[in-house]
């Protein structure tokens, strides 16, 4: 993930579903966090994800992280083996408005 000089790419935007729908986004950071934790250790488990938005639905969320942490939450999120929801990637972009996702900040 490179990022030009005039313009550092400081954040990272991951659009995924979510199966069975979860619309409990504490819930939703506690499975993330445990999939990282599984996945890369305890350290990699304090990574900052931010969620932006949930669907009313809990049918898919908007994550932002680091970009450095973006390959991580992706593999963690996709592979994830527990009881948690089951996570797909959408699309995942440095640039917000490019997830294209309807409601975002509605």
């Amino acid at each position: 993930m490179s990022s030009s000089p005039l313009h550092p790419t400081t954040k990272h935007y991951i659009h995924l579903s979510i199966t069975p729908p979860l619309n409990d986004a504490l819930r939703l950071r506690k499975s993330l966090s445990d999939a990282l934790d599984q996945a890369f250790g305890a350290t990699s488990a304090a990574v900052n994800i931010d969620v932006l938005w949930l669907a009313e639905d809990g049918k898919d969320v908007v994550l932002r992280v680091h970009p450095d942490d973006a390959p991580k939450v992706l593999a963690a999120a996709v592979s994830s083996m527990d009881n948690g929801p089951r996570l797909a990637l959408v699309r995942e972009s440095p640039f917000l408005p490019s997830l294209g996702v309807r409601g975002l900040g509605a």
